[in-house]
């Protein structure tokens, strides 16, 4: 038996959706969402969480190490005077309408916080929210795509 008989070998091709725009911008709010989760996940455990990134920095002998440093998050959710949770949907620093004139989610308790995120994670990737995309993606320009 030949090593690449080993292998589980299949006809497939790669999915092209990133490779759109309609997919650069799904991938993207994805990506929010999902670090929206990991956030509301923390609060409701009693945890603090904060988003790091990796870079590059140049040392004085001009070798590069990997540092980790802290970024700021805002969270889409806040607790309103009443108790209940409400969720507005961001890309960059703007609010995206979702309906017109509609642009928070009351989600209510904040067990809720969670479910109603992974809702709106699948429908971005179903494409429920490409035109909203669009039009945010159309008020910045190409800074944020």
């Amino acid at each position: 038996m030949s090593t690449l008989d080993k292998l589980k070998l299949m006809e497939i091709t790669r999915r092209a959706a990133a490779s759109t725009p309609e997919g650069h911008l799904r991938n993207r709010m994805v990506e929010a969402i999902n670090q929206q989760i990991a956030a509301a996940e923390a609060m409701q455990s009693g945890e603090s969480f904060q988003l790091r990134r990796r870079h590059w920095v140049k040392g004085a002998g001009g070798e590069k190490t990997l540092q980790e440093k802290l970024i700021r998050f805002r969270p889409w959710y806040w607790q309103e005077t009443n108790g209940a949770f409400m969720l507005e949907v961001r890309y960059g620093n703007k609010v995206i309408e979702i309906k017109p004139k509609k642009t928070a989610i009351e989600v209510g308790a904040v067990a809720e916080l969670v479910p109603t995120l992974t809702l709106l994670r699948e429908a971005v990737v179903a494409g429920e929210l490409d035109k909203q995309l669009a039009a945010a993606k159309g008020r910045f320009g190409k800074k944020l795509a």
